[in-house]
């Protein structure tokens, strides 16, 4: 009876160590990955042709999860799909590679805070931030570059630049931009502060989207948070 027993804890035992922690299996799996959305769609850092630029110089990726994709965004009824560079008022934000403008709203004004607050309400209501707010109100001031096929050969990628204070007047769509160049102004356009016309809260929400002939996918896109600052870092010089 013993015998037995002991070869029930041995089995038993052998079969703990034989099992993978499933944590450091995913954890390995996405390790430096900019994106994952499947088995098949997804982007490596061996897969980037260049790196880029960051877009507020001296502002580094931050550490704070809450402004880092995949947030929450409660007061919207969505998801952070960028990052928030902490750049102060008025400081320069650059290109972060090579491409063409594709939309750069320069006369965008703020709606007054009650109507503010009346488009969050409708996000609210429908569960989710619905794309025309998204685009139109809560990004302020932005920049949208396309970069084609120059950063990576499997997606098509753009950049966007939001919240910012200014916008050079000729910088219109179709304007071909070098990595470096000066796109626009931090600010905080589109923000609860740009809607009380203020000067709080300034920073540069930047975004960065890949496309394919299945749809577009985000940075960081089911990363794990205990990866999620590192692999982005990957895509910047």
């Amino acid at each position: 009876m013993k015998i037995k027993y002991l070869y029930i804890i041995s089995i038993i035992f052998l079969g703990a160590c034989a099992v993978p922690s499933s944590s450091n299996d995913i954890l390995n799996e996405k390790n430096r990955y900019l994106f994952y959305f499947n088995e098949e769609i997804y982007l490596h850092e061996e897969e980037l042709k260049s790196k880029l630029l960051l877009p507020a110089e001296g502002y580094t990726v931050p550490e704070y999860l809450n402004l880092l994709p995949n947030a929450k965004r409660e007061y919207r009824s969505g998801q952070h799909m960028g990052v928030d560079f902490s750049a102060p008022l008025n400081y320069p934000i650059r290109a972060v590679f090579d491409g063409v403008i594709v939309r750069s709203n320069q006369f965008q004004e703020d709606v007054d805070i009650d109507t503010y607050k009346t488009f969050l309400e409708m996000s609210a209501k429908v569960g989710k931030t619905p794309d025309d707010i998204y685009h139109f109100i809560l990004l302020g001031k932005s920049v949208v570059i396309d970069h084609g096929f120059s950063i990576t050969d499997k997606f098509r990628t753009i950049t966007v630049y939001s919240h910012l204070s200014s916008i050079p007047n000729d910088l219109i769509a179709g304007t071909k931009v070098k990595k470096g160049d000066v796109i626009g102004f931090s600010g905080n356009t589109g923000t609860s502060s740009g809607a009380r016309k203020n000067d709080k809260g300034a920073h540069l929400h930047w975004e960065i989207f890949f496309d394919d002939s299945n749809g577009r996918y985000f940075l960081g896109q089911n990363i794990p948070t205990e990866l999620l600052k590192n692999n982005i870092d990957l895509l910047f010089e």
